[in-house]
């Protein structure tokens, strides 16, 4: 893996759309999957996208608690904590291996995640449907990502837990009534603003690695530190293309999640089921995974994915 790309000096480019790549990974995604349609190539390309999002999304559910119930958190916590200390053994011991398999579980599917985004995007690039030869050739880039994901998902971890924390602590005081109901009120308005924003970093930060940070480790075959250095350097010499670009990703993901939605309606959520869903939704997958890439092709030639990546006929020795 080449480790001696550095940031370069990027050159002035008329004009950045955010517009034109969005017909451009159209046109992809109907040359990949649809001319020719190949039920192999689409089954494979099924699975590595199936990879490449492991891991991610999920659903969430909110509650509310009435001013009634107050009065029964305090006892239901002593009643908790007590139920803990009295069987303090099992309880460590069970937990310690419950975590013991989150932890490997989380850390294989981040791991096969990384692999999967390469092999993806290896597809969509060469048009193409192939696991092993881009599994293999790809494992260099997969954990070099692998570890700055690692890195990156432990800090927000423990931001997020300590949020959560803090948000606990108030209920807790606002239960004992030991803090006036203005201050908890503050406090509690702070940490959800500060969980807000530290969502929105986390998202910036995901998405810059998914549709940026990968595409110049491909096509530059480098590290993530200077992948992740390739991308500042873009990102500063336009700042209001990725922000427009950042408004436009997300318009497409909703417009995405709508058609994903009406798809999984008009299957009667067989969709939701591991990997067929994405076989069934792949269209959009592939079409998600192209948009960034024809948007960092106009950057320059040398940022394109597609045209670096053209298989050159080889030459029979007899005419060299």
């Amino acid at each position: 893996m080449n480790e001696t790309s550095q940031p370069r000096t990027i050159p002035t480019i008329p004009t950045i759309s955010v517009i034109e790549p969005i017909s451009q990974a159209i046109d992809r995604t109907g040359e990949v999957l649809f001319r020719p349609f190949d039920a192999a190539k689409w089954l494979t390309l099924g699975f590595c996208a199936w990879l490449a999002q492991l891991g991610q999304g999920g659903a969430g559910s909110s509650s509310q608690t009435s001013s009634d119930d107050w009065s029964d958190v305090r006892h239901d916590f002593d009643h908790a904590w007590d139920w803990v200390v009295d069987h303090l053994v099992p309880f460590v011991v069970i937990g310690s291996i419950v975590f013991a398999v989150i932890l490997v579980i989380w850390l294989l599917v981040l791991w096969l995640s990384s692999r999967g985004k390469f092999m993806l995007l290896d597809g969509v690039a060469r048009n193409r449907g192939a696991v092993v030869e881009p599994w293999h050739r790809h494992r260099e880039r997969a954990n070099s990502l692998f570890l700055f994901r690692l890195v990156v998902e432990l800090v927000c971890g423990i931001v997020i837990l300590a949020l959560v924390l803090g948000m606990l602590a108030m209920v807790w005081l606002w239960a004992e009534s030991q803090m006036g109901r203005a201050a908890l009120v503050l406090g509690m308005v702070a940490i959800v603003l500060a969980f807000i924003v530290a969502i929105f970093i986390m998202g910036l930060i995901g998405l810059a690695i998914e549709d940026f940070v990968v595409p110049l480790m491909y096509v530059r075959d480098c590290s993530v530190g200077a992948a992740w250095r390739e991308f500042s350097a873009l990102l500063g010499a336009r700042p209001g293309a990725f922000a427009l670009y950042v408004l436009i990703r997300l318009f497409v993901s909703f417009v995405v999640g709508l058609i994903a939605v009406t798809i999984c309606c008009a299957t009667c959520c067989i969709v939701l089921l591991p990997y067929l869903g994405t076989v069934i939704t792949l269209p959009l997958w592939v079409f998600k995974r192209c948009y960034s890439l024809y948007f960092l092709g106009q950057f320059g030639p040398e940022y394109t994915c597609f045209a670096a990546t053209e298989t050159v006929p080889t030459v029979p020795a007899s005419e060299s």
